[in-house]
């Protein structure tokens, strides 16, 4: 009981730490945190039809917004656009696969071990044939995640 009350306690002064913080990094309405962005950073663009656009900046003038997407200049109306995120660093394929390959090795691993039986005789091959198949499809769950791990802030919102 006494772990309970502890835990509830420390969640809250935690939440509560970060409260301002959440507030005070909220989006902003400005035009101009738009245009203070630089020239070929990554934007994703939500326009209110529910569309997503992801492209690299050229210019927003007090209009539009211009980016540059596959090689193709996209103009977009400042009235059409809900939100505007600005997309840093690069996406850490490796790690992530590295890291699913892990979890993956000890998952496949696992399942192997529980079909080992000292009785039989060819069922030590589980184990390895385990191991192999849960790293490799780790990895690649562990790439495509680590595809899409990127920060994005949130600078405009219309």
């Amino acid at each position: 009981m006494k772990i309970k009350i502890l835990s509830l306690l420390l969640a809250g002064a935690l939440l509560t730490m970060h409260t301002p913080l959440i507030l005070a990094q909220g989006p902003s309405s400005q035009w101009s945190a738009v245009q203070a962005v630089g020239i070929d950073e990554r934007l994703v663009v939500k326009q209110k039809d529910g569309k997503s656009i992801e492209g690299k900046m050229i210019e927003a003038s007090e209009t539009n917004l211009t980016i540059s997407r596959d090689n193709k200049v996209v103009n977009i109306a400042r009235d059409s656009i809900r939100e505007i995120y600005h997309s840093r660093g690069k996406a850490a394929k490796g790690k992530w696969a590295l890291i699913g390959a892990g979890i993956g090795a000890g998952v496949g691993g696992a399942i192997g071990a529980t079909k080992y039986s000292a009785d039989s005789d060819d069922s030590e091959i589980y184990i390895p044939i385990g191991i192999m198949f849960g790293a490799g499809g780790g990895a690649i769950g562990g790439l495509l995640f680590g595809a899409s791990k990127r920060q994005r802030t949130l600078i405009y919102q219309g």
